[in-house]
């Protein structure tokens, strides 16, 4: 029995053998050589903590072995411990200044603290020391996809491509990083090759890019189980007393200057405190910016969770009596469903910020008769509540005087429609029917909003290539939220995409009494334009194929009272009424409680 051995069993992938062997190596004659396999072979085994104290053990016998500092730089980065992953990484780092694995896990860490430009220059590091290292290049890939570089992202990916056509979730990834640049290149063949592998049981692309890719609610599901994080063990829930206030928590790292905190805001404010005890759980930038101090204002409690785990916001919320945990977040960026397979609350549910299942952990998702009609409750893992209409909006509020249209680039006389979904969701059908518009209406534009670097170009080939004059297209670029609402008065008509349509970029529009034409098809995410026109009376914006998705365009697009029956619709309805949204709200609310 000896190191030997058990190094044999290690490099033969017998991890079980080699970690029993160790153990009793590590008892009979201890040597940094056994602690450091022993620690070795419980890291390949997921046996983390444990992997930890053995590599500790080592290195109380030899503080400067190199192999040891880096494996336990990768066990505590693997344990979510990040600052300390990002001590022992420079320390291993300065032992062996030549370790790609380590500047590969140390990157990890570097990016959930947020440290984005220290962890790119460490995978870059790992690439350079390993290129043809498929993982490496894939990670680096994720991350310049989050940083917004997703033509730099697809350019790795196709690197791993060539040394690895069969890494895990390769061709759905590549798919996405290319739509976010509207690159269609092998785009139906990299689409098949995804519902293929889901089909099989493997988790293939990131549930919501699903969402953008395909209309298909069934593989939608699959792929939120194939993503899950699994189940931590069942806590025990305390009798709480009869007659207490419902406590709710809401979970989100968007609690800030976002989408979904303006959807929000309104809510919060006028949720019934005689009724309901109102926490906010931030896992999200402390930005102080006006919109947090709102919603800080409009929450009794309020969590700062950035530096938590997701147990620990989960045990937060229990030992905080909360009976209601609801993930505003789901599978977007930035979004912990971890925190709901840890159970947060006896009642845990899934809405307004992931317009799809989550597949495990959430009880209930929240929705309307328009996005999740009946019938469709077989493609979702948790149980159906749904509202009299499913989104939130802050109240009709002046907003800054529009733009002229020299000012952003719009021709005068012009017709304009207009399309501010990020370009991701612009599928290749989108693009054909809005070409079959504008070669119906040749005074017309189409506004779209930027996107990410290499987007616009790539619209304005496919727009030649359709026959389309490339000046027909005219790019918005990012600006802020008020001046974003009030250029909304120079465009005619909204188009929406498919299958991912818009949700708040569609309440955006109506509230600045601009029309939007959409066509759901049969996902929640392709549905919640439909739901809003629903909401404001005006249904026959609603199209029902995409033949009659273009000839409504061209024929609303020309009908001078649209506008004002929009702002009409609007004023009459309570779309934008967040005091009688929370009404609604609370009194699903009360009925998970009493369950």
């Amino acid at each position: 029995m000896s190191a030997r051995e058990a190094f044999d069993l290690y490099k033969t992938g017998r991890l079980a053998e080699a970690a029993a062997l160790c153990e009793r190596l590590v008892v009979d004659s201890p040597s940094v050589e056994a602690w450091h396999l022993l620690g070795v072979s419980r890291l390949g085994l997921n046996q983390t903590e444990a992997a930890l104290t053995a590599l500790d053990a080592g290195l109380a016998l030899d503080g400067g072995r190199s192999g040891l500092l880096s494996a336990r730089a990768l066990a505590l980065t693997a344990l979510g411990r990040d600052q300390a992953a990002v001590t022992a990484a420079r320390v291993a780092l300065a032992a062996d200044p030549d370790n790609p694995p380590v500047f590969n896990a140390v990157a990890v860490s570097l990016q959930r603290l947020g440290g984005f430009t220290e962890a790119l220059l460490a995978l870059d590091h790992a690439v350079a020391s390993a290129p043809r290292e498929p993982s490496f290049l894939a990670n680096r890939a994720a991350l310049k996809s989050l940083l917004n570089r997703p033509a730099e992202a697809a350019r790795d990916l196709e690197v791993v491509l060539e040394i690895d056509p069969l890494h895990p979730r390769l061709a759905g990834d590549l798919l996405w990083a290319r739509r976010q640049v509207c690159d269609w290149r092998e785009d139906a063949a990299l689409d098949m090759l995804v519902k293929a592998d889901l089909k099989l049981g493997r988790s293939a692309i990131a549930p919501f890019a699903a969402l953008a890719i395909f209309d298909i609610p069934v593989l939608h599901r699959r792929c939120a189980q194939l993503t899950a994080p699994p189940p931590a063990p069942p806590p025990v829930w305390p009798v709480r007393p009869a007659g207490e206030r419902i406590r709710v928590a809401y979970l989100s790292s968007d609690l800030h200057e976002h989408a979904t905190a303006r959807l929000l805001a309104g809510v919060l404010e006028a949720h019934d405190r005689s009724r309901f005890e109102i926490f906010a759980v931030s896992y999200g930038p402390e930005t102080g910016g006006p919109l947090q101090a709102r919603l800080k204002a409009a929450c009794e409690h309020w969590i700062e969770a950035r530096d938590l785990s997701d147990a620990a916001i989960a045990l937060k919320c229990r030992e905080q009596g909360v009976d209601i945990a609801v993930d505003l977040k789901g599978y977007t960026q930035d979004g912990r469903p971890g925190i709901l397979a840890h159970r947060a609350a006896p009642a845990q549910v899934s809405w307004l910020g992931y317009p799809g299942t989550l597949g495990k952990h959430a009880d209930v998702v929240l929705a309307d008769a328009v996005t999740l009609p009946l019938g469709a409750e077989s493609d979702w893992s948790e149980a159906v509540v749904r509202l009299p209409h499913y989104q939130p909006n802050d109240t009709l509020k002046p907003v800054s005087p529009p733009p002229s249209r020299a000012e952003v680039g719009l021709p005068e006389g012009a017709t304009v429609f207009c399309c501010f979904n990020n370009p991701a969701k612009i599928t290749p059908e989108v693009f054909a029917a809005w070409m079959s518009v504008l070669k119906a209406a040749p005074a017309a534009v189409l506004w779209l909003y930027a996107g990410a670097p290499g987007a616009a170009d790539n619209l304005r080939a496919h727009a030649v290539a359709a026959g389309i004059a490339p000046e027909r297209l005219v790019f918005a670029e990012p600006v802020p939220h008020d001046r974003h609402l009030a250029r909304h008065a120079l465009a005619d008509l909204v188009l929406d995409t498919w299958p991912y349509g818009a949700h708040t970029t569609a309440s955006d529009a109506l509230r600045m009494g601009v029309p939007v034409l959409t066509l759901p098809g049969k996902s929640f995410a392709s549905r919640v334009g439909a739901s809003l026109l629903t909401a404001v009376g005006l249904p026959e914006l609603i199209a029902g194929s995409e033949a009659d998705y273009v000839a409504k365009a061209v024929v609303l697009a020309s009908e001078a009272s649209l506008k004002t029956r929009v702002v009409e619709a609007v004023r009459r309805s309570d779309l934008f009424d967040p005091i009688a949204f929370a009404r609604s709200l609370e009194a699903a609310y009360a009925g998970l409680a009493r369950r």
